[in-house]
């Protein structure tokens, strides 16, 4: 007896999910009900508490801290950051006091210092930025007792200079940046739509703009939701939700364009072709996503907190691309083609 030749796990997946009768298209009122939920929400919370900023907008403090990796200063513990344990002894001490005085570390990094009173030159040291709790003229009180405190916990009460003074640091406009982002955004995607217009995808330039602004819509819309701390590096996340947007829009339209060429929408109405183009490609972009996001959440995963904060805005986007392509691109698509007359397998 010969064994049959299975099919890999995968394709059957493929095949069975191309081959069901799940109808997205003419189903779309119902997959809008989740975005609109969230569009609400969130005009809802941007009018009570607006968006989560960090010190990039709201403005922070810094200082820089000598970890005495030369020995240097004599009866003081030395740590080298290159070795795990000194690096994570030294976070904790900062994290420690930070906590007491009921804040918490924005930034944490290895830097240098030069100590002309110490004889040091380049000498490892780590910088930290916190966000104070205090407002006004009682933020220089509190950064001086900030300073005051991780002396007496480095045990510097000799060494004084081995920590640089708390400076305050002011916000950028949150304004310019914002608009800088989205002139961005604009001219990136007038140059797709040349280059469509070349292509001759005239009747779907339409349908590539309604795609990428509900991305970036639902992408605000799920930042103001979930409350990541919105820093500079945020305009990562809506440059990547572009980006993925026309990635998702053009696969879509070239998976339509050679069905028709094969003659495999023959018969075929417009929900039936998006469906079925869709439903071809979901197993596949199910797999890109998965991987896509566990990559991420390892990234969340990391104790810094700068690539924490990018990571899960990056998820954000994962989250929403997939499921604009996936259950609203169909619907747009579907309802914006108008195939010409008496020609056959015309192209999307």
């Amino acid at each position: 007896m010969t064994k049959k030749n299975k099919m890999p796990f995968d394709q059957r997946l493929e095949k069975k999910f191309a081959n069901s009768n799940i109808k997205i298209s003419k189903n779309f009122i119902y997959y809008m009900i989740a975005p609109l939920l969230a569009l609400v929400l969130s005009i809802i919370l941007i009018c009570c508490v607006g968006f989560n900023l960090g010190t990039d907008f709201t403005g922070g403090s810094a200082v820089k801290i000598y970890v005495n990796n030369e020995s240097k200063l004599s009866n003081v513990v030395d740590y080298n950051l290159e070795e795990k344990e000194d690096y994570n002894a030294v976070y904790n001490k900062v994290k420690t006091i930070l906590n007491k005085n009921g804040l918490k570390i924005v930034s944490y990094r290895t830097s240098s210092m030069d100590i002309g009173d110490y004889q040091v030159l380049g000498g490892q040291a780590v910088e930290i930025i916190f966000k104070n709790k205090a407002t006004g003229d009682n933020i220089q009180a509190e950064n001086e007792s900030i300073r005051n405190q991780l002396i007496s916990e480095f045990n510097y009460g000799e060494y004084q200079n081995a920590i640089s003074t708390v400076d305050e640091r002011v916000g950028n406009n949150a304004f310019n940046y914002s608009v800088e982002i989205l002139a961005g955004i604009a001219v990136s995607l007038a140059l797709v739509i040349i280059y469509m217009l070349l292509r001759k995808y005239r009747g779907l330039t339409f349908m590539m703009i309604m795609q990428v602004a509900l991305d970036l819509i639902l992408l605000l819309s799920m930042i103001i939701i979930c409350r990541p701390v919105v820093n500079l590096t945020i305009g990562i996340a809506f440059i990547l939700s572009f980006v993925i947007s026309i990635i998702n829009s053009f696969v879509f339209l070239d998976k339509i364009k050679s069905g028709f060429k094969t003659g495999k929408f023959d018969n075929l109405n417009n929900n039936e072709i998006a469906d079925k183009t869709i439903k071809e490609m979901f197993v596949k972009k199910s797999f890109i996503y998965m991987i896509l996001a566990l990559i991420t959440i390892l990234f969340i995963a990391i104790s810094v907190q700068g690539i924490r904060e990018i990571a899960i805005a990056i998820l954000l986007v994962l989250v929403v691309t997939f499921y604009t392509s996936n259950f609203v691109m169909p619907a747009i698509w579907s309802t914006l083609f108008r195939p010409k007359k008496n020609v056959s397998k015309k192209k999307a």
